[in-house]
């Protein structure tokens, strides 16, 4: 994909999800929850860990995040309304108004990066592997989710003028990552929950 392409693509996401601020604000079903819950828990995360959620839209994960006491949670995210809230309601979380792509943190500098319910609405997914691998410190993890699965995701590509792409195989995860010294260390594809989980070398 070239690079005026997926510019465009995420311009449009960034129009798309500041009028869905409060679809996506609201309370998750219990089910979900427990599935998000899951999801936090696969990263195994530390107290004092540096942990940055891409697209983190309303800030689902956030107070999952924060209950296992990191000394710094990013949250990066297209839409400038998405992050306005997330600010209202966790000031603590410095947040990040860029694609993840374009996000210039530190090499090394983190500890977990979440990409949860937002994988297929990447562009340019290589670039965004990337980055994400040279920002992770050594152990760090890669945790790629839906709490909702794959099918959801397909349903939503066919039904929605979003730019949507079908979640990764782990064949296709494995061979993405592995040049960029990420192993899947975790792979799951079940009906109602997708997650994978890369480790950096």
């Amino acid at each position: 994909m070239l690079p005026e392409e997926a510019k465009a693509i995420a311009e449009r996401q960034r129009r798309c999800f500041n009028e869905l601020v409060d679809v996506f604000d609201r309370p998750q079903p219990p089910e979900v929850v427990a599935r998000l819950w899951e999801i936090v828990a696969s990263a195994e995360l530390r107290a004092g860990a540096v942990v940055l959620d891409v697209g983190t839209g309303a800030g689902v994960l956030i107070p999952l995040i924060q209950s296992y006491q990191p000394s710094t949670v990013l949250a990066c995210d297209v839409a400038e309304k998405m992050l306005q809230r997330v600010q209202d309601k966790y000031p603590g979380v410095r947040t990040y108004h860029t694609d993840i792509v374009l996000l210039a943190l530190a090499s090394a500098s983190v500890d977990a990066i979440f990409m949860n319910g937002m994988y297929g609405n990447i562009a340019d997914k290589p670039a965004a592997c990337e980055n994400a691998a040279r920002m992770l410190r050594p152990g760090g993890r890669l945790v790629v989710s839906h709490p909702e699965g794959r099918a959801f995701v397909d349903q939503l590509r066919a039904t929605s003028d979003l730019f949507v792409e079908s979640l990764p195989t782990k064949e296709e995860f494995e061979a993405l990552l592995e040049p960029l010294g990420l192993e899947v260390i975790a792979y799951r594809d079940e009906p109602k929950l997708y997650l994978m989980v890369a480790r950096k070398s």
